[in-house]
């Protein structure tokens, strides 16, 4: 054999390997770039932030639920059952009201939406209005439909030893799978000593003050929402405000915030109650869950029940906000407040 044979040889060899480990990858496909699951029924999420873009394209769905990580634990096939929808989790860590617009656009370009169904969060009505997706740890790769920007992807070492085995074995035990995906709560403890641990109560309290551009990114935010749901009529929105810890309402008192918390409700509550495909709930103010702190994990991460609790009060509209009852939902978020930092925090002290 020729020298020149040989290195023809060795060529043709490597390009069938590479070809194979290519073909692996898109078969297996763990972030759900290219397909849903060829080799297994189940379709378990797990890593959020690699894949939900991915699955906002290639997955069928005709409903989204749409939040932070506290909305990751609700069980969307009770959802699914109530509405006769198809729900998928669409969901960022600390999701800023930026990100979650980010990919409820994605949303629509993929499919036609009956519902969303949105855990809305103050601190994403506060946060700053520039989209945050594309880092290292969420590639921008991810994001894009187009196979051709995707050689990191195919030819990775941790998608191929360590992505794919997970993704296999997590199918096979049902993890994450249906409407328990991306869900954390396994193996976590909530009880108000774990909860204390999130939370050292300063001394002294500083005075209150307005964060530079706070209001103007809450305006801007609100005003975005307003703007997606207003473009799309046809679609139903139910939006839930989750109720965090009073360690979380102390903590924003304490920093001297709590001003701009309150800003935020009353700008947001009118608003979106006044749309006519809003369904409107405000769960905050429930004293007997906030002001219990086992029921948390840190300030603001509640157990499943509280989840449940949510659905179980948009069912029955036992939370529902409407534009004449927004005044007295305000009145007792503050009623509860001024309770929480004069006296209900103490009692974990």
């Amino acid at each position: 054999m020729t020298v020149q044979k040989a290195w023809k040889k060795l060529l043709i060899f490597i390009m069938v390997q590479v070809l194979l480990l290519v073909l692996i990858t898109y078969v297996c496909d763990p972030f759900y770039q290219y397909h849903q699951p060829y080799l297994t029924d189940a379709q378990p999420f797990y890593d959020r932030d690699h894949q939900v873009p991915g699955s906002v394209r290639t997955s069928e769905y005709d409903s989204i639920l749409l939040g932070s990580s506290v909305a990751e634990n609700f069980d969307t096939s009770v959802i699914d059952a109530h509405y006769n929808c198809t729900t998928l989790k669409v969901v960022r860590a600390s999701g800023s009201t930026a990100d979650l617009l980010y990919y409820l656009e994605q949303v629509h370009d993929a499919q036609t939406l009956t519902h969303v169904f949105w855990c809305m969060d103050i601190f994403a009505l506060n946060a700053d209005t520039q989209v945050t997706l594309y880092s290292a740890e969420t590639p921008r790769h991810l994001h894009t439909a187009t196979i051709l920007d995707d050689f990191t992807y195919l030819l990775n070492k941790d998608i191929l030893f360590q992505e794919i085995p997970q993704n296999l074995a997590f199918a096979a035990m049902g993890k994450g799978t249906g409407g328990n995906a991306y869900n954390w709560a396994e193996n976590k403890t909530f009880s108000a000593q774990q909860a204390m641990r999130a939370y050292a109560k300063p001394t002294q309290n500083v005075a209150p003050y307005i964060p530079e551009d706070s209001r103007e990114c809450t305006d801007q935010n609100l005003a975005a929402i307003l703007s997606e749901i207003n473009s799309h009529p046809q679609v139903q929105y139910t939006i839930f405000f989750p109720p965090y810890s009073m360690i979380w309402w102390d903590c924003g008192y304490t920093s001297g915030i709590s001003d701009e918390y309150f800003y935020t409700l009353e700008k947001a509550l009118p608003a979106l109650a006044a749309c006519p495909n809003v369904d409107l709930h405000y769960f905050q103010a429930e004293q007997d869950i906030i002001c219990d702190l086992d029921n948390y994990m840190d300030m603001i991460h509640y157990a499943p029940e509280v989840n449940q609790f949510m659905l179980d009060g948009i069912f029955s509209d036992s939370h529902k906000v409407l534009p004449e009852t927004v005044p007295s939902v305000l009145a007792d978020m503050e009623s509860l407040f001024q309770y929480i930092i004069s006296e209900g925090i103490y009692l974990y002290y």
